[in-house]
């Protein structure tokens, strides 16, 4: 009888952690420039930075196109809420600067 019990709450346990595995996600789209000039073919990737022994999660990875716009957006199941981060590889003269709004 004690065995079942266990294995009941284990179950329960086990389903409501499932439960609590909500879905989220994130989507950016934009024009990069370089100065008035568009950025093109650079590489834009989002992450979802997770803390612990969790791995982070990049949830989508693309090029800008010839006039520099970019459209990424991912989803992933987690407990907490996402931290969502947006890393651009760029060729930019390093006297300007790559601005954001």
């Amino acid at each position: 009888m004690r065995l079942w019990q266990t294995i009941l709450v284990y179950l329960f346990l086990c389903i409501g952690v499932c439960w609590a595995m909500r879905k989220q996600g994130v989507a950016v789209r934009g024009v990069l420039k370089c100065g008035a000039v568009p950025s093109n073919y650079s590489k834009v990737r989002i992450v979802d930075i997770d803390y612990g022994p969790d791995p982070d999660d990049t949830l989508d990875e693309k090029r800008t196109d010839e006039r520099g716009r970019f459209e990424v957006s991912g989803t992933t199941h987690e407990m907490t809420p996402i931290d969502p981060v947006m890393y651009i590889w760029h060729e930019c003269r390093d006297e300007q600067t790559v601005s954001l709004p």
